[in-house]
């Protein structure tokens, strides 16, 4: 099945480090169907991106009116990147802005947002440590520790391309990865287009394929996936 995606107006604010990371994430798939808009009090953090986002704005975030101004609640998320966030999260809900999603310091600070009313929070710090973490239990991880993120005991979602000739023009029942390899196949990408596939889905050279499992049989597929 097709997945057809509407374009989604996405606003970052604060254009640090973990900032500006996101917003050069975004801009690497071309395909994603997101129009960017960035939010910084500091024109100098603006700058980089002036050519390659919709719009930019220099403001206070933490002030109200100037949210307010910039229609902020029209927007279908807007990421909050700063550290010292709690004010620019207040006005946020105040002004009714539908998806919010946060940056947490700690757990306390994460508690606070999420009863302020932060739809998603996001550790940066509490991340590179599970991940440290993954690479030192699972060894095989480490090759493939850029693709594969953890979602919550043990299992990780990954995306690897797919080279292997014994797979090419095969369906993905007859190739077993529910299985065979024990994991389950959530998404394909294919070019510009994206897929929900079914057992009869057949497996192309070039494929962009999205895998759920236990991190021991997704690094494993992956090698199967890449086989020369």
């Amino acid at each position: 099945m097709r997945l057809f995606k509407k374009i989604r107006e996405i606003c970052i604010i604060g254009l640090g480090r973990f900032g500006s990371a996101i917003a050069e994430q975004l801009l690497c798939d071309r395909d994603n169907n997101i129009r960017i808009a960035l939010i910084d009090k500091d024109e100098k953090h603006l700058l980089p991106f002036k050519n390659e986002v919709d719009s930019i704005y220099i403001a206070d975030s933490a002030e109200r009116k100037a949210l307010e101004s910039l229609n902020i609640d029209q927007f279908d998320a807007v990421i909050v990147a700063t550290s010292d966030n709690i004010e620019v999260v207040a006005a946020l809900v105040e002004i009714g802005v539908k998806k919010i999603i946060a940056r947490a310091t700690s757990k306390r600070h994460a508690n606070v947002l999420k009863q302020i009313g932060v739809n998603s929070i996001i550790s940066p710090e509490e991340e590179a440590g599970k991940r440290v973490a993954l690479i030192v239990a699972n060894p095989s991880f480490t090759a493939n520790s850029e693709m594969i993120a953890e979602i919550q005991d043990g299992y990780v979602t990954g995306t690897v391309v797919v080279t292997n000739p014994s797979i090419i023009d095969k369906k993905i029942r007859d190739i077993g990865f529910r299985n065979k390899h024990f994991v389950s196949v959530e998404l394909v990408k294919r070019g510009s287009e994206s897929f929900l596939p079914d057992g009869e889905f057949i497996i192309k050279s070039g494929d962009l394929l999205t895998f759920v499992g236990m991190t021991e049989n997704v690094t494993k597929v992956f090698e199967f996936c890449t086989k020369k």
